[in-house]
């Protein structure tokens, strides 16, 4: 009898490689077709609009997900996209891409909602996917507090792989949303209590992925 070894069915990560993909062709689209197709004036929130907008029927809920793959910059882009994926990598590969999703999307939706409450007299756009990483982090530390995650660190002209510690990592993400609100002239505030308010929630999903799964 011939005996056929099992293979182990190989996992890609289409959740996380779909966001990322949707975020990259949004900034895209604010970049070379912002005279065309203002992108962010269509889904980006602007909290001082909300009121009038609901008196008019205007307001829509999707823009609490939508402003999700909206970036000012290229560099509020990266500096989200990067640690987006050393989290959504592995998180999805650990959790699946029910979970995956639910804490993402969940995470954002939740921290959009505060700063509307935070901002309410703000007529600055409010997007961007920081609140949702942050809640990504929030489910890692969770479920994996101990594990490292493996990162290509840019010495010089060279790179060197190393493994960091949730923790550390979770500083590092904070100083660069520092650095970036100290550097940018965009105009879009960022809103710190947004960022906690998607950690907590990604850490209270995750902590429902644990007792239900």
């Amino acid at each position: 009898m011939l005996k056929f070894k099992n293979k182990k069915k190989s996992f890609f990560p289409k959740f996380s490689i779909l966001i990322w993909l949707f975020t990259l062709l949004a900034l895209l689209i604010s970049i070379f077709y912002k005279d065309n197709f203002d992108i962010n004036h269509l889904f980006a929130i602007v909290p001082s609009d909300i009121p009038r907008q609901i008196a008019t029927s205007q307001w829509q809920v999707l823009r609490l997900i939508a402003a999700l793959f909206l970036h000012g910059s290229w560099q509020h882009w990266a500096g989200n996209m990067i640690l987006f994926l050393i989290i959504a990598l592995p998180l999805e590969k650990k959790v699946g891409g029910f979970w995956f999703v639910l804490i993402y999307f969940i995470s954002g939706f939740a921290a959009n909602v505060s700063s509307i409450y935070q901002l309410s007299d703000s007529s600055h756009y409010l997007l961007g996917a920081s609140a949702a990483v942050s809640g990504l982090l929030g489910a890692w530390l969770l479920l994996f507090p101990k594990q490292k995650i493996s990162v290509i660190i840019p010495i010089g002209l060279y790179f060197q792989k190393a493994k960091l510690p949730v923790l550390l990592l979770a500083l590092i993400w904070l100083s660069i949303q520092l650095i970036l609100q100290i550097t940018s002239q965009d105009g879009f505030p960022i809103v710190w209590g947004a960022h906690i308010v998607g950690f907590i929630i990604g850490f209270l999903v995750a902590l429902l992925y644990r007792v239900t799964a």
